[in-house]
């Protein structure tokens, strides 16, 4: 008997651990802005494909895959519009960083991307993006 509560037990701390994984599934469809310096950015995960899109200064897309808590994106396609310096040098370093991220967490609303050698960004969901503002909205 205390062999069969033993199993039990050991049977339901393997479950809990489990739980803390990650699930790629509640990536998709998602929006996130990680607030950064010049510029926000925003990424979206696909509802029907391993893709995501969003924007720095320009907008951009790739694929990614994902299982448990890692996760690896393919290079972005990107527009190549010109910006401000600053909002420039923070696109730059967002594109070099996502293909180095090799694991992610998603808790309570936040979605932290964890490089290889450690660094992290950090995105906060939100229900739809923000507008980017156009060359007429900017002018008024």
């Amino acid at each position: 008997m205390k062999k069969l509560i033993l199993s039990g037990v050991c049977a339901l701390a393997l479950a809990a651990c489990g739980e803390s994984e990650q699930n790629p599934a509640m990536l998709k469809g998602a929006n996130f802005v990680s607030a950064q310096p010049g510029a926000d950015i925003t990424l979206s995960f696909d509802p029907n494909e391993m893709r995501v899109y969003g924007r720095v200064v320009n907008m951009y897309n790739g694929g990614y895959t994902a299982d448990g808590d890692n996760i690896k994106f393919e290079g972005f396609a990107s527009t190549m519009m010109m910006g401000e310096p600053e909002a420039m040098e923070t696109e730059q370093e967002y594109f070099q960083f996502m293909p180095t991220v090799v694991e992610y967490e998603l808790t309570d609303g936040k979605l932290t991307f964890i490089g290889q050698d450690g660094k992290e960004i950090v995105f906060t969901q939100v229900e739809t993006l923000p507008e980017q503002p156009t060359e007429t909205t900017e002018s008024k």
